[in-house]
């Protein structure tokens, strides 16, 4: 016979429940079980236990966290390496390689920080839902969370990108030049990885979140001002290069290496780069005499030109704002969605 026979036919199970009966029977307000709050336990303890559990299973979780800092590792010297044996730029070639590398890198990374981090929240997110519904613990405690355990990862992926990445290019090796790199391409893996909890946290799963995430992939790769330089766009596309989060990235990347930059670049004939350099007086000047020289532009006034004067560093502040803002705005969003929707429920 059976453990489950055996006791659903003895006494102890009808005395069990009897008592069950009698209980229920006696329910009224002066008996009914009364809590101070919703949850068994302060917001501050939610939080702390959370965090904590997030920490473990990040820890224990290799493929996701060892995954990305390889393919971080990999990317970098893979684009790193084309540089390897020109490490200073001398033509208008050699500078928009450079950008195009800068713009390919930050956006491949992102994509990848914002495909990988979708499965792995999904599993947390429909894991909050069954804790929600038992009250465990609040919304806030599960978005804090998820936000706190992703920052030393991101942080160390970036580092190893930027280090592998930064030097074999040829960068500068001035301190502040390097860090403010190292900031904008961390903000930029850390929106992208935020996006995509958001949109795990507002779509019902992570093939709809990714179908939604290849628009957001397009038009920020689109409007970042490489593919089509900012002095191009016009009229109603406007707004994509102004909402979307690419061209600040990409702006404060690019003015961390170049503001202030004198290295000679040779303009190609025919471009606005060409055009610029040989209106100036002292080109005028050069090519008047009875054995001119070949006129030189910098690195700096090559940016400025290329990119219609629209990517400078007093701007630089204001892409570090607007980043901000977008963590703010993808954190409060998941947040509402956590308390909004819950697509386990029948």
């Amino acid at each position: 016979m059976s453990v489950y026979r055996a006791y659903s036919t003895s006494q102890l199970s009808q005395e069990c429940h009897q008592k069950t009966k009698d209980l229920n029977a006696q329910a009224n307000d002066t008996n009914k079980l009364n809590f101070n709050s919703k949850y068994a336990t302060a917001k501050s303890t939610q939080r702390l236990v959370v965090a904590k559990r997030m920490l473990k299973i990040y820890w224990r979780s290799p493929t996701y966290n060892v995954g990305r800092t390889m393919v971080s590792a990999i990317v970098a010297l893979l684009f790193g390496s084309v540089y390897a044996s020109q490490r200073v730029p001398e033509n208008e070639s050699d500078m928009n390689s450079r950008i195009t590398s800068v713009y390919i890198t930050f956006i491949f990374l992102g994509v990848n920080a914002f495909n990988t981090v979708i499965g792995v929240y999904e599993v947390e997110r429909n894991m909050f839902y069954r804790h929600k519904a038992s009250l465990m613990y609040s919304k806030g405690a599960i978005a804090l969370a998820t936000t706190i355990v992703e920052i030393p990862f991101i942080l160390y992926s970036t580092m190893v990108f930027v280090v592998c990445f930064y030097f074999l290019v040829g960068f500068s090796s001035v301190a502040w030049r390097f860090f403010l790199y190292y900031l904008f391409f961390a903000m930029s893996m850390a929106s992208w990885t935020f996006l995509g909890q958001m949109c795990m946290s507002l779509l019902k799963d992570s093939t709809t979140s990714q179908g939604f995430g290849g628009l957001l992939i397009a038009m920020t790769a689109l409007f970042s001002g490489v593919l089509i330089r900012p002095q191009h766009i016009s009229g109603f596309w406007t707004f994509a290069y102004w909402l979307f989060s690419g061209h600040y990235v990409l702006e404060g990347l690019l003015m961390s290496q170049y503001y202030q930059d004198d290295t000679p670049i040779l303009p190609s004939l025919g471009t606005p780069f060409y055009d610029y350099v040989y209106a100036q007086p002292e080109c005028q000047a050069q090519l008047a005499e009875p054995d001119p020289q070949l006129c030189y532009g910098t690195a700096e006034e090559f940016i400025y030109v290329s990119f219609g004067g629209l990517f400078t560093w007093d701007h630089v502040p204001y892409n570090f704002l607007y980043l901000l803002g977008l963590f703010v705005l993808t954190k409060f969003v998941t947040w509402y969605a956590l308390d909004r929707f819950n697509y386990l429920a029948k």
